[in-house]
């Protein structure tokens, strides 16, 4: 199975985006088990309105994998959180880092309000809070370049068989330190507040693992 496993990078607030780390930890995981059965691809998305389904819908056409997850960060959030559905619609009090500001604007014109997730979501959440590992499900993906990218992704493969969804990750504990400070918006799925829960690169490893597997598995 091939498995697309899309990441962004830096943006307001996230100066080193732990979705690259992580999906370069799940890639090479999935290569110390080849009995697994299972071809990780990887691409990182810019964090750009527009730009990044673009590059999203040029990866499915070239790669023609069977199953995508898209990865993003949600600082403030204590769990890695599986979206069960995207919205039409961009919608942030910040800039990509275009600078492009977008208000109540639809993500793709004449189209459904929304999608839901065809990722395993409940299974894999279930699998992981048995093993005491901090997932859970999201009703929210936020209104910014995530669920811009969640959307346009459940878009390209509505009418097929392919699974596809997006999963959020909390900061993970290599990026806490005064020379790097996050910044949560509510915007772009996380938690704002005084206080930024992570977890570690290992938990949030083992969680994506546990859904590439729910997804061969079936």
């Amino acid at each position: 199975m091939r498995v697309l496993l899309t990441y962004f990078g830096a943006f307001e607030g996230v100066p080193v985006n732990p979705t690259d780390r992580l999906a370069h930890a799940v890639h090479a995981h999935c290569e110390e088990h080849p009995e697994w059965a299972v071809e990780v691809i990887l691409q990182e998305l810019p964090v750009v309105f527009g730009e990044s389904a673009r590059r999203l819908n040029e990866t499915i056409a070239a790669e023609t994998p069977d199953a995508v997850i898209a990865l993003g960060v949600a600082v403030g959030r204590n769990k890695v959180s599986l979206e069960r559905v995207a919205i039409n619609l961009d919608d942030a009090r910040i800039a990509d880092t275009e600078g492009i500001q977008r208000k109540d604007s639809p993500i793709v014109a004449d189209a459904p309000a929304a999608y839901f997730s065809t990722l395993p979501t409940r299974a894999v959440v279930e699998k992981a809070q048995a093993l005491n590992l901090p997932a859970e499900l999201s009703y929210t993906a936020g209104t910014y370049v995530c669920n811009h990218v969640f959307y346009s992704l459940m878009h390209a493969v509505a009418g097929t068989t392919i699974p596809a969804g997006f999963i959020h990750v909390p900061a993970l504990e290599f990026e806490t330190g005064p020379q790097n400070q996050l910044v949560a918006h509510v915007d772009a799925g996380g938690v704002e507040g005084t206080a930024i829960p992570t977890i570690s690169v290992e938990e949030a490893k083992q969680i994506i693992t546990l859904a590439i597997l729910e997804i061969s598995e079936r």
